[in-house]
């Protein structure tokens, strides 16, 4: 039985199309080498730090990876127009440096006490204060080129995810040893970055609102109001009664729900126009004529241009 030409199988050519994958201009988008780094960067790790003694290395590795997996998200449901890579960078390694110093100085005298409101203070808002910092760097810096507060959240939750990343790898290195807690690390990994990115994307949505007002009252106000909807959501979260409960998951739930709601269908309120200014059409010359009295047919026409 004789095999026709249109039952034979593709050349390899066909088969695996090495050189029109090399000239074509996908394999070089970024894209697609964020995708090969996440399916490499997990193996990788473990090659490079194996055992108790790569713990480190391998927490760093992985709260970097899980973050960037959400930063990649995020991006995508952004959507952000002004923010660039050197601005990402920015913010981000300044979050490092006050997360790490937080952690190192601050951190181990911080002890919940099962109280909301000593958690809200305590806990609450200085984490969110420290995230923000660099957004509001970014915000003073950024006030005359009309930047968005979609670009602000955006930062803004740049920031939350390294500070999420870097507690995660804290919390990995102080609870080695203990048994149980695999599970809780694994989940410290996957959430947190993500959870104070919502919170901190929340805060500088409404630095952004303040950024197109000129007058400091109102800015301040709309700041202060960014700054204490996360400040409240955190404290809850991290509160005893709340965490581990049906409640907690509707702390998450609400924050998720706020961010997508700013993120996606935020609404900023127009700049408020000037006084319109009012100019009159001159009469007409006079034909020699004794003038008549004025009454509303007679009268100039009156021209209102608007602020627009």
């Amino acid at each position: 039985m004789t095999t026709t030409s249109a039952e034979r199988l593709p050349g390899l050519s066909v088969l695996f199309p090495v050189r029109a994958w090399l000239r074509h201009p996908a394999l070089r988008a970024g894209t697609t080498w964020a995708f090969v780094a996440l399916v490499a960067v997990p193996p990788a790790a473990l090659a490079l730090f194996p055992g108790a003694a790569g713990l480190l290395g391998l927490s760093i590795v992985l709260a970097a990876y899980v973050a960037s997996v959400w930063f990649l998200v995020l991006r995508t449901l952004v959507r952000p127009q002004r923010v660039g890579a050197r601005l990402v960078a920015a913010v981000a390694v300044g979050e490092v440096v006050l997360v790490l110093a937080y952690l190192v100085g601050v951190a181990p005298h911080v002890e919940e006490h099962g109280n909301l409101l000593a958690d809200i203070a305590l806990i609450g808002l200085p984490e969110e204060l420290l995230k923000a910092l660099p957004v509001v760097a970014a915000a003073l810096v950024l006030r005359g080129r009309g930047i968005a507060p979609r670009d602000l959240l955006f930062l803004a939750a740049t920031s939350g995810l390294v500070f999420g990343a870097v507690e995660a790898v804290d919390y990995a290195v102080l609870l080695n040893g203990y048994s149980g807690v695999g599970m809780a690390l694994v989940l410290r990994f996957a959430t947190d970055p993500i959870q104070h990115a919502l919170w901190t994307g929340i805060a500088g949505y409404f630095l952004g609102l303040a950024t197109h007002h000129r007058a400091a009252g109102p800015g301040l106000v709309l700041a202060g109001i960014g700054l204490g909807v996360p400040v409240v959501l955190h404290g809850l979260n991290d509160w005893t009664p709340v965490t581990g409960t049906v409640l907690w998951v509707g702390v998450q739930t609400v924050s998720a729900l706020l961010f997508l709601g700013y993120a996606r269908i935020g609404v900023v309120a127009p700049r408020p126009t000037p006084p319109p200014t009012v100019s009159s059409i001159p009469a007409p010359r006079s034909s020699g004529r004794p003038a008549a009295a004025e009454d509303p047919v007679t009268r100039p026409l009156v021209l209102v241009h608007g602020g627009r």
